[in-house]
């Protein structure tokens, strides 16, 4: 591959990354891990994940292009679920 095509890919994985642990958090802060202990801790899993993978990519290690696939699908995940996360439990 060449240099500026890996150079985007590992820009995109960072910021992919970043958004999943924004949205990860942003879960965490509405769920309570008494009521839903074990996504909680799937959802923590997630955003430490996520923000190791942000740290290895900017330390400029070889990013692969699944796991920039996958980053995107978790954000495209949260995205389509942000209803869910913030409707109001009566």
């Amino acid at each position: 591959m060449s240099s500026i095509l890996i150079s985007a890919l590992t820009t995109i994985d960072a910021f992919l990354c970043v958004l999943v642990v924004i949205a990860a958090c942003d879960y965490l802060r509405k769920v309570r891990p008494i009521d839903e202990p074990l996504l909680s801790t799937a959802f923590y899993l997630v955003a430490i994940g996520a923000f190791g993978a942000f740290v290895t990519a900017l330390q400029g290690q070889w990013v692969n292009p699944f796991g920039v696939m996958l980053h995107g699908g978790v954000v495209l995940y949260a995205w389509t679920r942000r209803g869910h996360v913030f409707d109001v439990k009566p």
